[in-house]
């Protein structure tokens, strides 16, 4: 008997009960089909998931802890007499094989699992060692970090795209937040301004870029969690910088943020209050549960944000909190109730 976990079995199910509405099998063999297969516990996944998570954990700490410090680097770099430029193209070399050596394993067990996931982080570590003395051996072009940021960005992307990892992509979406920023700095010679744009806008045109780019990418056929999460990145970036600008505005330094009046401020809250209602209206309608939730928390976010900014001085703070109890007492159940129906309809 076939064994499945909940969530494969309700995918059969859902086929079962399709196939037998379609009248392509008789209510005889979706009765068979049934008896088939048997669910059985996935508590061990999410166990699994938990140790995994805390390996990358682990394995991070001893990344920082063995390579930040460059102590065994150096150790090594003395004894054989090393330049930055060859420690950057030995573990450009490591690598190449690391990257082999993860596609191979793709080519004999193409379904997703966390052990071949967490393989990738190998990779990862070893390319953000090769752009840091690739950049040390040209003193990163008169300070110019910005650009070997943005060299670490394409070579995660271009890996996460050709070997289907969802790790190299995330790790594409958080190099090129810096990358990003250093540019922009670095062309305004560390100017607060950019076009005319602080850090908070700056961050906002770039969610909107990745919320692009992730709409274009699902016009074309590329590894489908790329770009759910390239979608999920771009807004999640969008809405926590536009949540920024609603509070500094487009302010370029902390003094002259002090001495503007909050009323100054209330063009942008309006339009973040208006693009938090959006999102949700936009997730309801594209029937997308992430843009949804993502628009009930921001709009809250702004809500109680608006609070301590406006009426944090002249309210009840037991008022308050119990308020915000009620809040998330709600939201938790609204959740609970989403997810019942969502079970009941499968």
């Amino acid at each position: 008997m076939l064994e499945l976990d909940k969530k494969e079995a309700q995918i059969v199910q859902r086929a079962i009960q399709s196939w037998q509405r379609d009248r392509l099998i008789n209510d005889e063999q979706a009765g068979e089909l049934q008896k088939s297969y048997k669910v059985v516990n996935t508590d061990w996944q999410t166990l699994t998931l938990y140790i995994f998570i805390a390996a990358i954990s682990c394995a991070l700490m001893a990344f920082g802890s063995l390579v930040l410090d460059e102590k065994w680097i150096e150790i090594i770099r003395k004894k054989f007499s090393l330049t930055d430029s060859v420690i950057a193209l030995v573990f450009g070399a490591l690598t190449v094989f690391l990257c082999y050596e993860g596609w191979r394993r793709n080519k004999h067990q193409p379904l997703f699992s966390f052990n071949r996931e967490l393989f990738w982080l190998l990779p990862v570590l070893s390319i953000g060692v090769s752009v840091v003395y690739l950049g040390k051996s040209v003193n990163y072009l008169e300070g110019n970090y910005g650009a070997f940021w943005l060299l670490a960005t394409a070579c995660y992307g271009v890996l996460g795209i050709t070997l289907h990892s969802r790790l190299l992509w995330v790790a594409t979406l958080l190099c090129l937040i810096p990358a990003y920023v250093k540019l922009t700095y670095f062309l305004t010679g560390d100017a607060a301004y950019f076009l005319g744009m602080n850090l908070p806008c700056r961050m906002a045109l770039l969610g909107v870029l990745l919320t692009g780019v992730a709409w274009l990418l699902r016009q074309f056929k590329v590894y489908a969690p790329i770009k759910d999460i390239t979608w999920s990145g771009g807004w999640l970036l969008l809405l926590i910088s536009g949540w920024l600008i609603s509070i500094f505005g487009n302010c370029g330094t902390w003094d002259e943020w002090q001495q503007l009046r909050q009323v100054h401020l209330l063009q942008w809250v309006i339009i973040y209050t208006v693009l938090c209602a959006g999102v949700f209206l936009l997730g309801l309608r594209l029937k997308d549960d992430l843009l949804r939730d993502l628009g009930v928390a921001f709009l809250l976010l702004d809500l109680y944000t608006r609070y301590f900014e406006y009426l944090w001085d002249f309210t009840n703070k037991g008022l308050f909190f119990g308020i915000l109890a009620l809040s998330f007492w709600w939201v938790g159940r609204l959740i609970e109730k989403r997810m019942k129906q969502g079970n009941e309809r499968k």
